[in-house]
């Protein structure tokens, strides 16, 4: 019975022994479908995670294949409780958040460091595009959690390490 709830269990996350879902990109549309999103992660061993999961469950799946579903529109790139990749049939629920964001009603964006967005959008404007890494500063501090070494800039560490 154990042995047969695992299988149960892998089959419908779209792990079981033969392929449920098309593909390449229509596979991987698929899948995002199925699982109601995939969560994009930066971990990066081999390859970003997010791909990892995809490259597990759609045959022939290429990282190419999120970007062309994204150009298609068949899915879209959204904040719900982490940055993922979801089906287009949800982006009306995405909607009524995007909203609340632009005029301000948002919880989650209405705190920031407002001299630290200033400065953030300032070298934007003088170098281009920057990555998160480009932001870092080193932290003094020490800890079981931390130790010396560049983090990326928070509203209590100042710009200039």
């Amino acid at each position: 019975m154990k042995e047969r709830m695992k299988h149960v269990a892998l089959h419908a996350q779209g792990l079981g022994s033969a392929p449920l879902l098309n593909p390449g990109a229509d596979g991987a549309r698929q899948a995002i479908s199925h699982l109601g999103y995939v969560q994009i992660d930066t971990l990066s061993v081999i390859e970003r995670a997010h791909h990892h999961v995809l490259w597990n469950r759609v045959p022939d799946y290429e990282p190419a294949n999120l970007n062309h579903l994204v150009g298609e529109k068949r899915i879209f790139e959204y904040w719900f409780h982490a940055a993922a990749y979801l089906p287009m049939r949800d982006y009306r629920f995405a909607l009524p958040r995007m909203l609340s964001i632009r005029t301000g009603e948002s919880r989650y964006f209405c705190n920031g460091d407002k001299q630290l967005m200033k400065e953030i959008l300032t070298r934007i404007r003088s170098e281009g595009a920057l990555r998160l890494r480009d932001l870092e500063t080193c932290d003094k501090r020490s800890g079981s959690w931390w130790s010396k070494r560049c983090a990326p800039p928070c509203a209590s560490w100042p710009m200039t390490g």
